[in-house]
């Protein structure tokens, strides 16, 4: 431990190191307070604006001064370290006992105020005391890094107090007690698969934002990663940064559910209830088009309605299961999600809507045939309710429409086809808005993809990928005239991930762009 002695006269400076040496050889060698630490005493003469300087030069751990110096006081001195937050330890020494001196002593956190002339035993336990707590100060120094911070946070393990205050300042340049941010994505069922790509996104494209930005944290349970911005000039730029620059290259790189958000944290000591915040926050991303990046005043603004439920859309399902017109079925889900989706509605009033849809169906499918499984019913209901994106919502209740078996995808010029091809096409006009591959239909009829592309073709006189390019293209077609969806939302519903992508593949087969043709048919 290094200490330092500002004192009036160079000869008391020598006395003192005598003093703290005789000590330590009384103790043989040991200090009290432990091994392997040694006292390094410099004295120096002069006032308190000399002694101020080399305290902030030379650094010492524990600092000796005289209260009355020349220029500054010991006090006055100490007063204009503590407020540039150094937490450097002092023993001051005082010419007579002065209440008002000890009481400011005391407030400036000080291991001892001591009365001239100082006794070796009174010495010694302010110093052994300052030595303590130094070297408590030194273990805690060694174990607290950003990450270990971040995360004591995240446990709630920190309750900060104004040491741990000062050193987090001193180290890092803030503390927990300031405000921040946080960034999160939820990758639903793909966090395993595109967690690694995810975080090395955020981390690469977060850099040259604005603002300082902690390494990505991981909240497994939750399927999230996470980031927390600290020492922020100014939110609303950062947030924009994310907004244009890391949201756009997530959506772009990563399949499936992405879903971004954006929160305010009035502490960072306050993390763990920031993300509970943000975890209830998700389920709104049903009101908004993938690739935004949602925050509370987003929600706040959508003036959500009361959702009537569409009792003739139901009739015209149930009727469509009754014949087992898989065709219709699908046709009434899309007229069912444009019902939803036409104005805003709550997350809750939507998902309540397709589960009771769904239901309805089931019922009447009850009527005729057996269920094979009422566990993957309750499955996909379940799904829907912890959807937190209409892709999510597709897939669970495309999962319904397979446990109840609909095979009625069948046309008539089907007969002519060997059973193979027949089981493909149908296999395709059940799943061509799903994005299915060539792959995925040979790897359901257990051939390779080869065979089934060549027979598929000589058999249909169209190839794989023309058959499903020109079922998407008359499906977008049919909801581009008979909904009011969005072209973000039509291209959600028939497998494509970009809309401008899809709006391009629309235009090379009809001339047209979407917004165009809507125009054209109405």
């Amino acid at each position: 431990m290094k200490i330092l002695a500002v004192l009036r006269d160079k000869d008391e400076a020598v006395e003192i190191e005598k003093m703290l040496r005789h000590m330590e050889a009384l103790s043989g060698g040991k200090q009290s307070s432990g091994e392997g630490c040694c006292w390094k005493v410099s004295g120096i003469a002069g006032g308190g604006k000399t002694g101020y300087e080399m305290i902030r030069r030379e650094c010492p751990d524990l600092v000796i001064a005289d209260i009355e110096l020349a220029e500054i006081s010991g006090l006055d001195m100490l007063e204009k370290l503590r407020g540039e937050h150094s937490d450097v330890r002092a023993v001051l020494l005082a010419d007579r006992e002065n209440f008002a001196q000890a009481k400011r002593a005391i407030d400036l956190g000080v291991e001892g105020y001591l009365v001239k002339p100082v006794r070796a035993d009174e010495l010694w336990k302010a110093v052994t005391r300052a030595e303590k707590k130094w070297k408590r100060e030194q273990t805690v120094k060694s174990v607290v890094s950003l990450e270990n911070i971040f995360l004591s946070c995240l446990n709630g393990q920190i309750s900060p107090d104004r040491d741990f205050n000062m050193l987090t300042s001193q180290r890092f340049g803030f503390t927990v007690e300031e405000p921040g941010a946080v960034f999160a994505v939820w990758l639903g069922d793909g966090f395993e698969e595109q967690k690694e790509q995810a975080r090395s996104l955020i981390g690469q494209s977060a850099a040259f934002g604005g603002g300082r930005v902690s390494r990505v944290f991981e909240a497994r349970v939750w399927k999230i990663l996470f980031v927390v911005l600290y020492q922020m000039e100014d939110e609303e730029r950062e947030y924009t940064y994310f907004q244009k620059e890391i949201v756009p290259k997530l959506c772009r790189q990563l399949t499936g559910t992405v879903v971004c958000i954006w929160a305010e944290a009035k502490r960072i000591a306050d993390l763990p209830d920031v993300l509970k915040h943000m975890n209830s926050m998700k389920d709104w991303n049903l009101l908004f088009d993938r690739g935004e990046l949602i925050r509370q005043e987003a929600i706040d603004s959508q003036e959500t309605v009361p959702l009537i439920y569409p009792v003739e859309i139901e009739n015209q399902a149930r009727q469509a299961v009754k014949v087992k017109d898989g065709e219709e079925i699908k046709r009434a889900y899309y007229r069912l999600y444009d019902h939803i989706r036409r104005r805003p509605h709550s997350p809750g009033d939507m998902k309540e809507c397709l589960i009771r849809f769904n239901m309805a169906l089931l019922n009447v499918y009850k009527t005729q045939w057996e269920i094979e499984s009422e566990l993957e019913i309750q499955r996909c209901m379940q799904a829907i309710a912890a959807a937190m994106s209409w892709r999510e919502v597709r897939i669970a209740m495309d999962r319904f429409l397979s446990a109840m078996k609909f095979d009625a995808f069948e046309e008539e010029e089907d007969a002519g086809l060997s059973p193979l091809v027949r089981k493909a096409v149908q296999i395709v006009r059940k799943y061509y808005d799903q994005g299915i591959t060539l792959e995925e239909v040979a790897g359901r009829l257990f051939i390779s993809e080869e065979y089934l592309s060549s027979q598929f073709k000589k058999e249909t006189g169209a190839g794989f990928a023309e058959t499903i390019r020109r079922y998407r293209i008359e499906r977008i077609k049919g909801l581009l005239v008979g909904t009011r969806l969005k072209i973000k939302q039509i291209a959600e519903l028939t497998g494509y991930a970009d809309s401008k992508y899809m709006s391009r593949v629309f235009k090379e087969e009809t001339g047209m762009l979407p917004t165009e043709f809507r125009k054209t048919a109405h």
